[in-house]
């Protein structure tokens, strides 16, 4: 479940004046690739959330302690891994069946709606690759026994 915290217009005024936020909207916060990176040093140097967030010229009580809580929990989790710390990947295009209903396509240019059919193939082809990707793994762990 999400945060209750909503940022106002002033709130979110003051989070986009600090260089580490990449976006901010009433409802989340984005952060840099540098904040991600000066973030998890600090934490790797003794740092609670609060303390380096701080440092990075945030206030723990404006961010809330359960936003608090999961940029800690994320970020370390991220530089544990072998992947490392990583910069906040693209977002996809999710297409609703709403989106796609005949009268929706009437109102659209043809280009744009080429374009939109063209991300959701592209989307469909990833999740596939990914279903059979999974489908493949109980193959491969009885091949090694």
């Amino acid at each position: 479940m999400g945060t209750r915290k909503k940022f106002n217009a002033a709130e979110q005024e003051l989070l986009r004046a600090n260089p580490y936020t990449e976006k901010v909207t009433e409802n989340q916060i984005s952060f840099t690739l540098a904040f991600k990176e000066v973030f998890w040093r600090l934490s790797v140097e003794g740092c609670t959330g609060n303390m380096a967030l701080r440092k990075l010229g945030y206030d723990p009580e404006l961010l809330g302690f359960e936003r608090v809580h999961n940029i800690t929990k994320r970020i370390r989790h991220a530089g544990k891994s072998p992947e490392g710390i990583q910069p906040a990947p693209k977002s996809r295009m999710r297409i609703s069946r709403e989106q796609f209903g005949a009268a929706e396509l009437e109102k659209m240019s043809r280009r744009e709606s080429e374009r939109r059919m063209q991300q959701e193939i592209v989307y469909l082809q990833q999740q596939m690759a990914f279903l059979k990707k999974l489908m493949r793994q109980p193959e491969d762990a009885d091949s090694d026994t």
